[in-house]
């Protein structure tokens, strides 16, 4: 599960993606409904440097990614640390999205199982 949250912690976008799938793949997919000049924090699974420039382009948005060890091009000190606290605030959110959902789903179609990680989503925002 793919989330876009805003800052106070709210999903604003939710994708499901099989769990083979790269992370930035699954990005590069997801429908970005966001107004221009928003500041998306990643982890490193959604480096793409052309993907960045293409959405700072195209929409005005600013991606910026936690950066490997072994990266050339490190984040400054200040915004490693609002990437991090960034990706902290997302990991809560969806560890609480998947407390909601519980162990055991019960779906017989593919499409249930969605519609029912979807109601969870929902069902946490309008709880939030």
């Amino acid at each position: 599960m793919h989330l876009v949250i805003t800052s106070g912690g709210l999903p604003v976008e939710v994708m499901l993606a099989p769990g083979a799938e790269a992370d930035v793949t699954a990005f590069k997919s997801l429908a970005l409904g966001l107004p221009p000049g928003a500041r998306l924090f990643a982890d490193a699974g959604y480096l793409d440097d052309a993907e960045q420039a293409l959405l700072a382009e195209a929409g005005g948005l600013e991606l910026v990614n936690q950066r490997r060890g072994n990266c050339r091009v490190q984040l400054l000190p200040w915004v490693r640390y609002l990437c991090k606290r960034g990706r902290e605030r997302v990991e809560t959110v969806f560890s609480q999205v998947a407390a909601d959902f519980g162990r055991t789903v019960h779906a017989v179609t593919p499409r249930g199982f969605e519609l029912k990680a979807f109601l969870t989503v929902l069902a946490y925002s309008l709880l939030a």
